[in-house]
């Protein structure tokens, strides 16, 4: 009965960062490229249902919205996988602690891959975005693609930390 609530606890502590990282990315990335979200992301989360009509809604709210519903589903199963991976472990302690370590190499790795992406970007400004093919023009291009250079760089680094989380948790390098 222990184990199951140590991995309830893990795996909503993992959900819970791993929303907190995605809110605050979105704050920051927003401010870097409104035009990502208002023409992209909110289409994408059912925040906005016409690529031409303006955004009037409420701000802050939308980007919690999108940053909940673009991570939770990765805290749950880094959490899920973590937890399990953590039940080798016999002190409960050990479990939470070895686990909550990955969850941070995950969250960290996730976040060095962000700013590699944005470097990236900011490296090769004149990256034309003609393959994206979307059906709206975007008028601040160099913006827009540091924004998605920076989503995709992300979702990369957190499948990756993911990785070297996991294999750590199984070689308990901690």
């Amino acid at each position: 009965m222990k184990k199951i609530s140590i991995i309830i606890l893990i795996i909503f502590l993992s959900i819970t960062v791993s929303v907190i990282y995605g809110i605050l990315h979105d704050f920051i990335t927003s401010g870097i490229s409104p035009e990502f979200y208002t023409k992209y992301t909110f289409f994408n989360f059912g925040i906005l249902d016409d690529y031409s009509r303006p955004f009037n809604g409420n701000w802050v709210f939308a980007l919690i919205w999108v940053g909940f519903f673009s991570t939770w589903w990765f805290g749950f199963f880094a959490g899920l996988i973590l937890a399990i991976l953590g039940l080798k472990y016999n002190d409960l302690k050990l479990i939470l602690n070895v686990t909550l370590k990955s969850i941070m190499v995950i969250i960290g790795i996730t976040l060095l891959f962000g700013v590699f992406g944005y470097v990236i970007a900011v490296l090769n400004p004149s990256e034309i975005i003609e393959n994206y093919n979307f059906p709206f023009e975007i008028e601040n291009k160099i913006d827009f693609n540091k924004v998605r250079k920076i989503h995709n760089f992300s979702y990369l680094g957190g499948f990756f930390g993911l990785m070297i989380g996991t294999f750590n948790q199984i070689k308990n390098k901690w």
